[in-house]
């Protein structure tokens, strides 16, 4: 992976992890992502309009992708904000941002393209699962399955899940825009504009499943009139950190190599909840840290 694709997916692995931590705060619902979402995609308007006109040269075969970007982009701040409200960011964030690096690893060799992956790069993910699966822990004698099959657990793996889709979907769709890259459209220029379109998709599903609902509108109203400052700040978030991550993509030879190094935000995160949220300091919170940052130097020199 290249020194510039680690630097970029560093600083988003920073502001990743501060967005989630303002979210698990606000204790968010979907309406909280929409109103973010949009204050988001607004704040990428100025560089995105001088070249908006290049959306008419995407090739046919981009859409059918980036709408199923977009969708799971929903599912996924649905998911969130479910796993969120239900248990601790010590606990949602790592199973979360740990397990698409396996998901992501399986599709590259069911799609053909596994022999793009090192040794470093698949020794590397699995430490980070071995550091996922004892950070959550309060002690180290109870490894027990009852820690992990629960409800918190299950959404937050559906989060992985709906990052892997989106992630894969972004991936393809960048790599079949790679030819518009040039004088005129840089790399970066190319993946805000692309982020600024999924962006518009995504609100498009979550304005359905918020406005279709009277509990979904009230929630939109509440956001607006009470949170909006912080959904202002998660949005922002969340595309400055996302923008990084589809600009990272042009400088790795795989998308799990990015999927993978971009869980440096698990012990960014894990640190602030317990240094900012005041949640509990055990051993096997920063010997999961430490595992997991283990795995973290493999994948960046595979």
């Amino acid at each position: 992976m290249e020194f510039t694709a680690i630097v970029l997916i560093i600083v988003s692995a920073f502001t990743h992890a501060g967005w989630n931590l303002l979210g698990k705060h606000e204790h968010p619902t979907l309406a909280f992502f929409l109103v973010g979402t949009v204050i988001g995609t607004l704040c990428l308007s100025p560089m995105v309009m001088p070249v908006l006109s290049n959306v008419s040269q995407f090739p046919a075969s981009v859409w059918i992708p980036l709408t199923l970007g977009g969708l799971f982009q929903c599912l996924y701040y649905t998911s969130l904000s479910a796993a969120y409200r239900s248990g601790e960011l010590s606990v949602v964030y790592p199973i979360a941002r740990a397990f698409p690096v396996i998901f992501v690893a399986l599709g590259a060799f069911l799609l053909g393209r596994g022999d793009t992956l090192s040794l470093h790069c698949l020794l590397g993910g699995a430490f980070i699962i071995a550091g996922c699966f004892v950070l959550p822990l309060a002690s180290f004698h109870e490894i027990k399955p009852a820690n992990y099959l629960n409800r918190t657990s299950a959404i937050a793996l559906l989060v992985a899940l709906c990052t892997v889709v989106y992630s894969l979907a972004d991936d393809h769709c960048l790599r079949l825009l790679s030819p518009l890259t040039g004088q005129r459209l840089s790399s970066f220029r190319l993946s805000v504009l692309y982020l600024f379109v999924q962006n518009l998709t995504s609100i498009s599903f979550m304005l359905l499943l918020v406005l279709f609902r009277a509990q979904g509108r009230q929630r939109l109203r509440q956001v607006i009139t009470r949170r909006l400052k912080n959904a202002a700040i998660t949005g922002i978030g969340v595309s400055g950190t996302y923008s990084l991550v589809l600009t990272a993509m042009n400088f790795a030879s795989d998308v799990t190599y990015v999927v993978a190094f971009r869980q440096l935000s698990i012990p960014i995160g894990a640190l602030m909840g317990m240094g900012i949220l005041k949640e509990s300091r055990t051993a096997p919170k920063f010997a999961g840290i430490f595992i997991m940052s283990i795995g973290l130097v493999l994948v960046a020199i595979g």
